[in-house]
């Protein structure tokens, strides 16, 4: 039953970081400016269909995929989940994100400038795993002596709306620059870590073993989650907490791009740099302390046996001290870093299949993208290869080939299509495992449809 346990475990969250490789310079598309503030825009004004410009869905885990327990290779499953666990790293890490777009428009301004604005929902969540605690829920305590670290243990889980107004401001033909500012209204979260604490048993002198918990030190908080009335959560008390009802909290985006030569082009981004102010609904535990036990001797009167388990309970509350804060707190958003070097070249049939504006234009870009997220939980880091194509007046493609802590062997596809106004996108990643979709350790799917105004040239 364990097993199964931490098998259903694994495989139902499998869930990777939020780096969005496929969107990121995608020439035209409004949405590369949620990434990249200070994108180039040729737009006259764009408006998003309300909750279809923006969906996305990204999720993975480090360790394993479902495959290499499920697959029919005439091996017991048992041995195959011992075989996965051990190839597990020091620390693995489970990620789920989910953004839906709401309402996206933006419109040019008399100075050049293009002015963005919206309003998205966010849920978000991560977990940090060591080996030693899979280890230990999976085998047991069976070896003696061997000492199990909850060290780096960590969670962190948020809910929340995202109203957000941005700028892009063209400097001059080699310089854009860009801003966003971003309003957050919490709905929910919770983030826990065990910064120290170790497990193991040893034999013991009245009873056959005696266990032991050491330097126990770690939290938990949580905001909108533990409530003394569950009666009045519905849709509606989540609804009011998304729009700006929920826990407040700020946040701006930086971005550039700069054209180096006619061909050469760099840019770079910094998101999420803000804060939540959790206040509502909060309830936060701190744990510290060290326990041995030397099994349960049930010596105990038995006309009150209910003393004996008062007097244990009281025990280990008396050595590992947990206290319960109802005080606020604020949690860092973790900061998303986008960078990339771009290549452009060959010349076009048509003037406005271009990704170079001027009197050099071109139909093609080869380069390289950088990600990195940074948290408070867990950083991660990942890099891209990509090509990008104008086939023509109505369509353009990117293929992007990315290496991360999920998988070596990342192959994704985007496809951008414009019928009159009308710009629909569809972006898709792990191709490669397509044909055997539980071999993939991670995925990611993003899509939308916009209205779209170009300048006429």
């Amino acid at each position: 039953m364990r097993k199964l346990a931490l098998l259903s475990f694994l495989i139902c969250f499998l869930s990777t970081a939020q780096n969005k490789q496929l969107l990121y310079g995608f020439d035209e598309l409004p949405q590369t400016l949620l990434l990249n503030p200070g994108a180039e825009v040729s737009n006259k004004f764009h408006v998003g269909v309300p909750l279809l410009s923006g969906m996305h869905l990204n999720g993975g885990f480090s360790g394993f995929s479902a495959y290499d327990i499920f697959k029919d290779d005439g091996v017991a499953i048992n041995t195959k989940i011992r075989n996965a666990i051990d190839g597990l790293g020091n620390t693995e890490v489970l990620n789920l994100n989910q953004q839906l777009e709401i309402l996206s428009g933006g419109f040019k301004l008399r100075d050049n400038s293009y002015l963005s604005f919206g309003y998205y929902q966010e849920l978000d969540m991560l977990l940090k795993v060591p080996k030693d605690p899979i280890e230990l829920f999976y085998d047991g305590n069976k070896e003696i002596g061997r000492v199990y670290s909850f060290e780096n243990l960590a969670a962190r889980a948020e809910v929340l709306g995202v109203f957000h107004i941005g700028i892009s401001k063209k400097i001059n033909d080699k310089w854009t620059i860009g801003a966003r500012a971003k309003l957050y209204s919490g709905v929910a979260n919770a983030r826990a870590k065990i910064k120290s604490g170790t497990f193991h048993t040893s034999y013991g002198t009245n009873n056959i073993y005696r266990h032991h918990l050491d330097f126990v030190n770690g939290y938990l908080q949580t905001s909108g989650i533990i409530m003394d009335d569950y009666d009045d959560v519905s849709s509606s008390f989540y609804t009011k907490k998304l729009l700006l009802g929920g826990n407040l909290g700020l946040g701006v985006d930086f971005g550039f791009t700069h054209h180096i030569n006619k061909q050469w082009t760099v840019t770079g981004s910094a998101l999420d740099i803000g804060f939540m102010n959790n206040s509502k609904e909060t309830e936060s535990y701190k744990l510290k302390g060290n326990y041995d036990i030397e099994g349960i001797n049930l010596f105990f009167n038995e006309d009150a046996p209910e003393d004996y388990w008062d007097d244990l309970k009281d025990d280990f509350e008396e050595r590992i001290v947990l206290d319960t804060i109802y005080k606020s707190y604020i949690s860092m958003r973790p900061v998303k870093l986008n960078s990339s070097l771009s290549y452009a070249f060959g010349k076009p049939a048509l003037d406005n299949c271009r990704f170079q504006t001027g009197p050099d234009v071109y139909t093609n870009k080869l380069g390289m993208q950088l990600y990195a997220t940074i948290g408070t939980i867990h950083s991660q880091v990942a890099a891209t290869l990509f090509y990008e194509r104008r086939i023509n007046r109505y369509l353009q493609s990117k293929v992007t080939y990315t290496v991360d802590s999920y998988s070596f062997k990342n192959l994704g596809v985007g496809v951008s299509t414009k019928l009159g106004s009308i710009n629909s996108y569809f972006l898709v990643d792990n191709l490669l495992n397509l044909s055997n979709i539980y071999n993939a350790k991670s995925v990611s799917l993003q899509a939308g449809i916009n209205y779209v105004f170009r300048n006429k040239n």
